[in-house]
This record gives C-alpha cells, structure tokens and sequence, in this order.
C-alpha cells in the first residue's frame, strides 16, 4: 500500500513553542506538508520531552535563526516567501518586530497563508496576554461545566486539551484557505484563539444558559435523557465500566442480562430517572468482582453502549488500537527513558487502502539547517556553516533524556515487555 500523502508539496515554515500550534503543524507534516520549525538560538530545554511524551514535534525538520540580527531576520524572511504557510504562536505582534507580519508577507505574496494562533485571539483587550492551555481552558466555560455552584471547579485531564484541540482547528483551517487558493489563487490572514476552540464546544448548555440566564447544572456522569448512565467498579483496583443506556429496548436488554428481580423492564425514562440512585447501586453490586473487558463485550453484544475505562497504561495495550495500528513505535536516535522506542498515536482516521505516514524521532534545534536552506534557497553546505559561524544560525547539542520531571510508566519492565519495548 502507498503512503497517504494528500499534502505533500506543500511547504511550512512555522515558528512555534509548546505545545498548541505543534499539534496542528504535526497534523500537517503526517499529511505530507514539509513543516519546517523555526527554533530561537538556546531553545526549550524540554522540547525534545515534550515531543517524547506528547508527539507534537515528531517528523519536523528544525532549523535555529536569531532574528536579532539584521541577517537573520533577512534569511527568515527569504525562507517565508518560499513557504506556502508561515504560522506562529508566539504573542501577537512578536513576528511583526522581526519583519515578519502578515501585512509584509502577503504584501510581498499575496498567495501566501499567515496564520496566528494565540490565548485570546486579536482584537480584544486581553490580545496580548500570556496564556497557556489551563487559562484558556479556564476563560473559554469548560472547568465551569463539571461542578455545581460553590464548587471548586476543576481542570480536565493534563492541562493540554485546549492546546491539543486548538492545533486540530489550526490544521482545519489551514487546509480549508490551501483548498480556497486552488480556486482563487489568493492565500489568507487566519487569526485563531484558543480560548474560542474551547467555547465552540460548550454548544447547547451555552444556548441553554443564554435563552435561560441561568448555569446549567452538572450532571457528573448522568445524562438527562440516558437512564441509566453511570460508571460502575469492577473487579482489580481503580477498574471501571461504563454504561449508557438510551433506548427502552436497551434497557430490557440490560435487565435481562444483569438478571436481578429488583430491576423492571416496563420501567419507562422517567420512572428510571427518578429511581436512578437504586439502579446504580444494583447495576454496581452486579459489576464488583467482574472483569470490566468482558463485561464491555457482553453489553456490546447485546446492543448497550458499554466501554470499559481506560487508563494511559492500558489504553496502549486495547486489542481495538492493536487492530487498527492506533500506535506506532518511534525509534530513537539516542534512548529516551532508558529505551531505544515509545509507543506514539499517528492520524485517528485511516484512510482505505493507504498508509499512514510512519512518525519520525524529534529533531534537535538546527539539525536540518544546511537541509532545508539547501531545498529552499539554495544555499550550500559552506554558506550555511558561515552562518553558523557567524552567530545566525546554531546547532544545539543532543540531550540525553532520563526520568526527570515525572516517573514514567516505562520504568515498569514487565510493561514495557508488553508493549514491545527495548533498552
């Protein structure tokens, strides 16, 4: 089979950090986009961990220019007018001191595509804030939504869903002005918030809350239509089973198959609903001391929506991501953890009949400079070792990558046996 590429040919040259922006241009560069990160002399000490543990920085090349200096803000502006997309997420305003704007570039290319991604988006009073996925998640109305009135609300997940859903937009939108250059021949100005990324999803509760003028109340893991709706333990620590139940035949099916005289199956919504509190407690005495993946398959098979919770460490190990190739090994250049590969998701879609694109180790800041100044401008091994020379460029050294910031479930031999990994 041939390797899905839809994208390939087209060049971007992206000035990122963290994690929001590498998550959309990593989107890219799996499509076949040769996505070019621009690094700043010195970097983030943690990229290189931040593309082990999160994947955002895989497969890109990475050149290292000071834009500082006169020379590199002219290299990187001849670089830009080679690129299709110039995107960044750095504060707005940030490129425009380097020359770099949207006015310039598309002044000088119209056809090019200039996206910037930032917190809060332009205009607005709060444009050039700092912001990181938390605050954004924070000011868009999602930690509002798990908690009840004089609750303390809370964060979802690791922090970095706001950055992860953000990128995903930025990819969107970045293939939706490429499609419409095809047609016009004029490329666009994207300005992208995250702080919208995260409002866009509230959907009806905000409708709910403007047409009401009031907050909707959380419903923790119940839902006002599917009754029963629940998590329920099961056998092992920390196991969990979850169940919807959204039609009255599902309910039968449920009550047939959990098979507890209590339970009545001519009980309609409401009447479930307002007896909600005793089925789960008789849906969790019959889920305690079985096995959450057999019972996900029993309910299935009978038509009840049903999966069994997943933790990270088991996740990498469901036969359903092991059917559909869900996670590649990426090979190191040096062992990261103490090993030569880790476990990585690539693209969530298939495409029938094509590859996915096989994920690449991180590259080190500078480690493409003479690459992709030779493919781009033309430039020979000498011109650009001059550079490097001169301050311009630089080449950062490798860092060897042990356990710091946080344990890794890797350090578990037994695990990371199942998962195929090796010192």
């Amino acid at each position: 089979m041939t390797v899905y590429l839809p994208l390939k040919g087209v060049r971007v040259l992206s000035f990122e950090l963290a994690f929001a922006l590498p998550a959309g241009t990593r989107v890219l560069s799996d499509l076949g986009a040769e996505v070019v990160r621009v690094a700043r002399p010195g970097g983030n000490p943690y990229s290189r961990y931040i593309s082990a543990v999160d994947g955002v920085f895989h497969g890109k090349p990475c050149i290292d220019i000071d834009l500082k200096t006169a020379r590199g803000k002219q290299l990187a502006l001849d670089l830009a007018l080679e690129a299709d997309v110039v995107s960044n997420n750095y504060r707005p305003g940030v490129l425009d001191k380097f020359g770099l704007g949207s006015d310039r570039l598309r002044k000088a290319k119209p056809e090019l595509i200039w996206m910037q991604l930032s917190g809060y988006g332009t205009p607005g009073p709060w444009s050039t804030f700092p912001a990181y996925g938390p605050s954004t998640e924070a000011a868009g109305g999602l930690n509002r939504l798990f908690v009840n009135e004089e609750e303390v609300p809370i964060r979802v997940g690791s922090g970095v869903f706001s950055d992860q859903l953000s990128g995903r937009y930025a990819a969107l939108a970045i293939v939706a002005a490429l499609e419409k250059r095809c047609e016009t021949g004029e490329g666009a100005t994207i300005d992208l918030s995250m702080t919208e990324c995260i409002t866009h999803m509230l959907g009806s509760l905000m409708v709910q809350a403007a047409t009401t003028g009031s907050v909707p109340s959380a419903e923790g893991n119940r839902h006002s239509r599917y009754v029963p709706q629940g998590v329920y333990p099961c056998a092992g620590v920390d196991q969990w089973l979850a169940i919807s139940i959204g039609t009255q035949q599902t309910w039968e099916q449920l009550v047939d198959i959990v098979a507890d005289a209590r339970l009545n199956n001519a009980m309609t919504m409401a009447e479930r609903r307002a007896s909600h509190d005793d089925i789960d407690a008789i849906i969790r005495q019959w889920t305690m001391g079985r096995d959450k993946d057999v019972l996900a398959d029993l309910l299935q098979r009978h038509g009840i929506a049903a999966a069994p919770v997943r933790t990270v460490q088991d996740s990498a190990l469901d036969p359903q991501f092991k059917a559909r190739g869900s996670l590649q090994q990426i090979r190191h250049s040096q062992p990261v953890m103490g090993y030569r590969s880790h476990p990585q998701p690539p693209l969530p879609w298939r495409i029938i009949g094509r590859k996915r694109k096989t994920l690449t180790d991180y590259r080190n800041n500078g480690r493409d400079n003479e690459k992709v100044l030779g493919r781009w401008l033309g430039y020979d091994a000498a011109q650009v070792k001059e550079l490097v020379k001169s301050g311009v460029m630089s080449v950062s050294r490798s860092r060897s990558l042990d356990n710091r910031l946080w344990a890794s479930s890797l350090n578990d031999p037994d695990f990371a046996s199942k998962l195929g990994l090796k010192n």
